[in-house]
């Protein structure tokens, strides 16, 4: 079956292609048009089948096994409008494109050789997420220029207008398309050609719309086909057990739905005693990414062993996946064994800290993937996520015990003194201390995590997982990071590139850490600083050098870069973090009632990846880009946290929750709430991740101004973005002020005398102390004896300060936030050694 497998996932994926090869007018097979087009009142029909044949049969790079099956392969792919009713494989593609959109009318005419479908373009689905405040309007909708994937630049945000564009586009993203596919090595065994292919599809067929004229072009063509070919692989193993064929009207229970979830993330992640020093930074990232490919090793595992592909995966971001599976005897027994198999696993990895759950007891027919039910299907599984969350490593209990005893044992070494759960082992301890110069008790896992994944994360191109690799990951499978592909391929089931080099399946990682660059460490100000660091000279020469080796930031140093350059050329303000923890709202409600009744597999595929093409890849890449110094702890699936220098920390969150405003249609249903905390770069993180957690939630349960939560929590106070960024234009201004104390008389004593005055206001308010009801007067007498003057060189600050101290005025909303300007002013200019 193995073969025939391989044939109806490629086929399945590359169905469609001819919509491409159609509207780039490339040419066609004119002798298969009686064989594949259809006729629709009198007309032939479904032209692109034709165009997918021929590029099949005379474009597409082959692995060299299925060279001899090429025909085969494009009479697979183009015939699903017309299949052979006997033949399995066409069967199975010609049903699974109909259940991928969702559709359950028998004949579909969309016209594709009437004028226009070269000119149409690809909707966002996010304009289509209808929740309280937004209305879906299709012909002042939100579009994507044709292009392909760039995800660091603005083709992945939409512009509003009507969704058209120029026909001859389609020309020159063929071409880009072709000249990328064919240097596809057809030497490689068919899991890596298949995955390579997938990417390149992503890449160039994202934003073309599947269907493109006369219906709603919502639907990418590369989400179309990713989709189709997950329920034909289903559908073809289910039928090849069976033996018999698939047919439309068929109410057997073929698919399984398993939903899986990683529980306990972030308390792996942050459970780290230090929180500062040598090393020590580079284990959140290390940690956040070992999760990843920690995930990733499970989902090769059940692939493996499962005999399936990748394309299984409807969704798979944050530690989350929803995996479509046929339903047979074997395939059940074969999950109930992984099962129980990564329940021991983490058990005894993790001591309970981690868990990851399987659920798959949610067994449909074709009906549940139809538009009237699929939202049905997907309530189900992740319902029964939550219950299995209920019984975390009940059959890891029920067959060894509650008690751990592996890992532990008389030694004297105690536990490992970061994470302080595993035990200290000597040979690692003393690898930690040659590498990174602190002589203290670490066991295996955190030292690899610092010495090998921390420091080889960032200058990593691609993962190599394979049988002898170096990481041990979940089953049989682990991990290598490597600059270089490998040339031999012996021992190795799967690659992937972090970056986008064509070459095996192209991942999304968040890889960013601080590091210091050689401009610091000429600046005699930075490195002045940055030379108190423990062991900080001895890396120095390293920077740069011929292994492109670095230094990565401490959290010291990040904090240090929340200072500023003043007048006279000297830093100056506080060293201060700020830890961000933000994560979109309702994004529940968004998956399950946000299309109303348009749910399809397609577009719940469309949805998940663009989220996360947003939080995992382009953040990450405008961080490195404008924001170096901010450190990526996680950044994926709907949520992220970072750590980075006060100022900039927070200065990233306005145009971060901009950016996500643009990439998601300007929809007013699809937001964003952050919590900031600002602190000391020795603030534990296990206490700093709880207070931003405790901000966030603050934020989420915002209720102001008709809006419920797309809000910000700063400084203790809950704000809309608006009013967070109107607060900070303030404080910038109080900022130049204090720069310009010669002309506007401002001084540090005075911002501090203001702060006084805003919380004299929040006491009288709160009616704890009436004497306190002075705060204008005190404020106007202040301003009119130390800061007017006779010259009114500094009206512009006169104004702004009476405008937030006005008499008359019924609005105190400025004088009740007035500590984040103050704090912001504040802090850049307190003096420090």
């Amino acid at each position: 079956m193995t073969d025939n497998l391989q044939i109806v996932v490629l086929s399945a994926l590359m169905h469609d292609i001819g919509k491409l090869a159609q509207r780039a007018k490339r040419p066609y097979s004119k002798a298969m048009e009686g064989e594949y087009l259809t006729n629709y009142k009198g007309k032939p029909g479904h032209w692109h089948t034709v165009y997918s044949d021929y590029f099949l049969e005379n474009d597409l790079p082959l692995p060299e096994r299925l060279e001899n099956f090429r025909s085969v392969i494009a009479r697979t792919a183009s015939a699903h409008h017309k299949p052979d009713t006997e033949n399995l494989m066409e069967m199975c593609i010609t049903i699974a494109d109909r259940l991928s959109s969702g559709s359950d009318r028998i004949e579909m005419q969309d016209k594709e050789d009437k004028t226009g479908f070269r000119e149409s373009r690809l909707i966002s689905i996010f304009d289509e997420i209808e929740l309280y405040n937004h209305k879906f309007q299709p012909y002042r909708s939100w579009f994507y220029n044709l292009s392909a994937l760039d995800s660091d630049g603005g083709n992945i945000f939409p512009k509003q207008g009507k969704p058209d564009g120029k026909a001859e586009e389609y020309i020159d993203l063929f071409e880009k398309f072709h000249n990328e596919i064919i240097k596809i090595n057809n030497g490689m065994d068919f899991s890596f050609y298949f995955e390579t292919l997938i990417s390149i599809m992503e890449k160039y067929t994202w934003s073309i719309p599947s269907s493109s004229y006369k219906t709603l072009s919502d639907v990418s063509l590369f989400d179309h086909s990713f989709s189709t070919a997950c329920i034909a692989q289903a559908l073809y193993v289910y039928h090849s057990q069976a033996g018999d064929l698939p047919k439309w009207e068929d109410d057997r229970k073929k698919f399984i739905l398993l939903g899986g979830d990683l529980s306990g993330i972030q308390n792996y992640i942050f459970g780290i005693n230090k929180n500062s020093g040598r090393g020590v930074s580079k284990i959140f990232r290390a940690r956040s990414f070992y999760l990843q490919v920690l995930t990733r090793s499970v989902l090769l595992e059940l692939q493996n062993r499962l005999g399936l592909f990748s394309v299984f995966r409807l969704v798979d971001s944050g530690g989350k996946f929803i995996l479509l599976l046929p339903a047979t005897e074997k395939i059940i027994k074969e999950i109930q064994r992984i099962d129980e198999e990564i329940q021991i696993f983490f058990m005894e990895k993790f001591k309970g800290l981690l868990t990851m759950n399987l659920s798959w007891s949610t067994i449909i027919s074709q009906e549940g993937l139809h538009l009237a039910n699929f939202q049905d299907s997907i309530d189900a599984v992740n319902e029964a996520i939550e219950e299995c969350k209920l019984e975390k490593l009940r059959k890891a209990i029920l067959k060894n015990g509650s008690v751990i005893n592996t890992g532990y044992d008389e030694r004297e070494g105690g536990n490992c003194s970061l994470c302080d759960i595993n035990t200290a082992d000597d040979k690692a301890s003393l690898k930690y201390e040659e590498k990174e110069g602190i002589p203290v008790p670490v066991c295996k896992d955190c030292c690899e995590q610092i010495v090998y994944i921390g420091t080889k994360l960032p200058k990593t191109d691609y993962l190599i997982y394979g049988s002898k690799c170096r990481v041990p990951l979940f089953g049989q499978t682990s991990l290598t990071l490597s600059k270089k592909a490998p040339a031999d391929l012996k021992n190795i089931s799967h690659i992937e590139s972090i970056a986008d080099t064509g070459i095996f399946s192209k991942t999304r990682i968040a890889r960013h850490l601080p590091e210091v660059t050689r401009e610091e460490l000429k600046n005699k100000n930075w490195f002045k600083l940055f030379e108190k660091e423990d062991g900080f000279n001895e890396q120095v020469d390293k920077i740069g050098g011929q292994n492109g080796e670095y230094v990565p930031k401490t959290f010291n140093m990040i904090a240090q870069k929340s200072k500023k350059i003043d007048s006279k050329g000297e830093l100056t303000g506080r060293a201060l973090l700020s830890f961000l923890k933000a994560d979109v709202d309702n994004l529940g409600l968004i998956f399950s009632i946000g299309l109303g009744d348009k749910l399809s597999v397609a577009r719940l595929a469309s949805l998940s990846r663009m989220i996360n093409l947003f939080f995992s890849e382009y953040l990450v890449e405008l961080l490195r880009k404008k924001y170096p110094d901010i450190y990526v702890v996680f950044a994926g699936g709907d949520d992220l946290f970072l750590i980075g220098p006060w100022r900039q920390t927070v200065n990233c969150s306005i145009e971060l929750r901009k950016k996500m405003g643009e990439f998601c249609a300007m929809n007013p249903d699809i937001t964003l709430s952050c919590g900031i905390l600002t602190g000391r770069p020795r603030l534990p993180m296990r206490k700093a991740t709880e207070i931003a957690e405790e901000q966030l939630e603050k934020a989420k349960n915002n209720k102001a101004d008709n809006r419920i939560k797309d809000s910000v929590t700063f400084y203790g106070e809950v704000m809309s973005w608006q009013k967070f960024e109107e607060l900070l234009e303030t404080g910038e201004k109080f900022d130049k002020a204090i720069e310009e104390k010669e002309r506007t008389h401002f001084s540090t004593a005075f911002l501090y005398r203001l702060l006084e005055y805003h919380r004299m206001y929040r006491r009288f308010i709160a009616g704890t102390d009436i004497k306190a009801g002075r705060y204008i007067s005190s404020a106007h007498y202040d301003i009119a004896r130390n800061i007017r003057s006779n010259k009114h060189e500094n009206e512009k600050e006169l104004e702004m300060l009476y405008e937030i101290f006005a008499v008359d005025s019924a609005d105190r909303s400025k004088i009740n936030l007035l500590n984040i300007p103050l704090f912001y002013a504040i802090n850049l200019n307190r003096k420090t050694n």
